[in-house]
């Protein structure tokens, strides 16, 4: 099992945009056309937010910065 280092982690307001459409279950292409981002620009906040939060997939992203408080 992965264990996952406790984080400070600061996230970007669009970055909690895409987290918090992650949860809501929506795919990179459905958040970019909420957003009115690309595609690739969510997938980039989504890597720069794993990056932040010190997991590897985006079920633990949201997961992580849930626990943090970092969702709305």
């Amino acid at each position: 099992m992965l264990k996952l280092e406790p984080t400070s982690a600061a996230l970007s307001r669009r970055q909690v945009e895409c987290l918090n459409w992650a949860e809501e279950g929506k795919s990179a292409r459905d958040i970019g056309q909420i957003l009115g981002i690309s595609q690739r620009t969510v997938e980039k906040h989504f890597e720069q937010a794993y990056a932040a939060l010190n997991v590897r997939t985006r079920v633990q992203a949201v997961v992580r910065a849930r626990d943090l408080g970092l969702l709305e």
